[in-house]
């Protein structure tokens, strides 16, 4: 009997041994441990409770664990909690807690004979490298959006390679999505897209590498053991079992992230046009299978866009649009900026950036150049007074000899025209050469021309720019005016600016002026000029007369823009 019992008691003390190395081995790899009833309830905590949910163990007894979730994933948790089985697990999955808004990566597994109760890890302080911080997300699926999913794979691409993590991206390509819409209640579709965002964020690499890039178009990053399939099998079922002889049909299309030999940046390049082609299909055909085919189909893209543009900088085959630039003390249009419109809705400064990366923005800027000076030549043959303008050059083609010779030629051929003509320097792209800048702009301004630096404060090289650059005006950078009234910071930086010029003898000019207690506020200061919406919009025409006249707060409202006044 003696024996039983010293036999029992080893067995008791080896239990409980084994109880501790196994609450020992949870808390090596959570922050907090919570156990739920099947209810759903929360009958245990034990850890960071306070920090993470922003509960205490004893707050959190009793509640349904998905209250202490933001909304955004409590259905996403409550899907993967209502189809686990006995004996199964979920993949880790990325949650915000809704009062402490911390993200933690959520594990649970429910156990045989534990009578439905599940039990869950939280992990804060060994968040996987892919999880996103970001906020932004498509309400219907809780997925990732567009931006903030290439966010991401992007910095796990980086991640990955000095990791040596195997990733793979998988694009699915929903198709039918519309018919199955008009097949059931607005209630059910959501409940669908719910569900395949539950679905794809747990199968995702750390429980949030998910994203709706498009309305029919999603993409998960995993690791290379995941059979792609089986998501494409899920989200089709789900879709069949709401919609029936309805559902969506699933293409997907897996890329191998490995970078190989590509740098960081081309890898980052070929990415992102991996998930543009993707999304510019229509039919879900895709067959980019890596980054190197990636890459190699951006540089032809990139090669036929050059192409394209230069021969639309060739033919003139944009307009230009003038927006008045304004005397704020006596509210009279000093001059117009000279602005570009391509064809199609094309972004102006998308198509100006990509020109300045890949060095044709100085067949732009010449092409402007002509298409403006004529424009103002245009009104000696109506007989009308000549407005005044500022033409835009890039720094990067300030920096070019032939730019720069091409410019002058054209600058001799309209003599009498120099005191209409202006140029703004951009600071988009920075100038390297400032003591050569400044011969070329002096050699510009000897011709009676004004020369004007732009986006003052926009960027670090600003003051190095007027410590090395002599020129007639700066335009303060828009970002500094808009809430200025509201803003003390950028209120005293302004105060900086416009003394600073002030001392300098350079006149100042303030972009995105939409009040008029802005004007106010910026005349005040001593600024010279303004330009926004208050003076008025872009417009495609000038309007001239041979007498000055004042901007009335009537035409600035409707964006009419008037006359020059010198």
């Amino acid at each position: 009997m003696k024996g039983c019992i010293v036999v029992a008691s080893e067995k008791l003390n080896s239990l409980k041994d084994d109880k501790e190395r196994f609450v020992a081995f949870s808390f090596a790899a959570a922050d907090l441990l919570i156990e739920l009833d099947d209810k759903g309830k929360i009958c245990f905590a034990s850890g960071a409770a306070k920090g993470i949910t922003g509960k205490t163990a004893e707050e959190l007894h009793g509640t349904d664990f998905t209250d202490v979730l933001d909304p955004l994933d409590q259905r996403v948790i409550s899907y993967l909690f209502k189809n686990m089985k006995e004996g199964e697990r979920i993949s880790p999955v990325a949650a915000r807690m809704k009062k402490s808004n911390v993200t933690a990566i959520v594990g649970a597994c429910s156990l045989p004979r534990t009578h439905g109760h599940l039990y869950l890890t939280l992990n804060v302080t060994g968040l996987p490298a892919a999880q996103s911080l970001a906020v932004n997300r498509d309400d219907d699926t809780g997925l990732l959006d567009k931006n903030d999913f290439i966010t991401l794979a992007n910095d796990q691409l980086s991640i990955a390679a000095e990791t040596g993590q195997d990733l793979e991206l998988t694009l699915l390509n929903l198709s039918n999505l519309g018919d199955m819409a008009a097949n059931v209640s607005e209630t059910d579709m959501g409940e669908f897209l719910h569900k395949i965002g539950a679905v794809m964020r747990s199968y995702s690499f750390g429980g949030d590498s998910a994203g709706r890039i498009d309305e029919d178009k999603y993409g998960v990053l995993h690791n290379k053991s995941f059979d792609e399939t089986l998501l494409k099998e899920k989200v089709e079922l789900i879709s069949n079992e709401m919609a029936p002889g309805h559902g969506v049909k699933v293409t997907p299309s897996t890329i191998d992230l490995d970078k190989g030999n590509l740098s960081s940046e081309n890898a980052s390049h070929a990415l992102m046009f991996v998930i543009n082609s993707f999304v510019a299909k229509e039919n879900g055909d895709f067959s980019i299978e890596n980054l190197a085919d990636g890459l190699q189909g951006r540089m032809e893209s990139t090669m036929n866009r050059i192409s394209s543009l230069k021969s639309v900088f060739k033919r003139h085959d944009f307009s230009l649009v003038y927006q008045p630039i304004v005397a704020l003390n006596t509210e009279e249009v000093h001059h117009h900026e000279v602005l570009c419109r391509f064809a199609d809705g094309e972004s102006p400064f998308e198509t100006v950036t990509f020109a300045e990366e890949v060095g044709i923005i100085l067949d732009l800027d010449l092409a402007v150049s002509k298409k403006a000076i004529d424009y103002v030549s245009s009104f000696r043959q109506k007989g009308n007074e000549h407005p005044k303008i500022a033409i835009n050059i890039s720094g990067h083609s300030i920096e070019s000899d032939g730019f720069i010779d091409s410019l002058l030629s054209l600058l001799v051929t309209a003599t009498d025209l120099h005191p209409f003509i202006g140029f703004e320097i951009t600071e988009s792209s920075q100038i390297k050469d400032l003591v050569r800048a400044e011969r070329v702009i002096q050699q510009i301004r000897k011709n009676g021309i004004e020369v004007s630096l732009d986006d003052m404060g926009a960027g670090a090289a600003s003051f190095q720019y007027i410590r090395a650059i002599t020129v007639d005006h700066v335009k303060i950078d828009g970002a500094y005016v808009r809430d200025v009234l509201n803003n003390e910071k950028d209120a005293a930086i302004l105060r900086c600016m416009a003394r600073l010029c002030q001392e300098l003898k350079i006149g100042t000019i303030a972009e995105m002026v939409e009040t008029k207690e802005q004007a106010q506020y910026l005349k005040s200061l001593g600024v010279n000029y303004g330009q926004g919406w208050l003076f008025g919009k872009p417009q495609p025409e000038i309007i001239t007369s041979k007498k000055k006249r004042t901007i009335s707060m009537n035409a600035r409202k409707k964006g009419v823009t008037l006359s020059w006044g010198s």
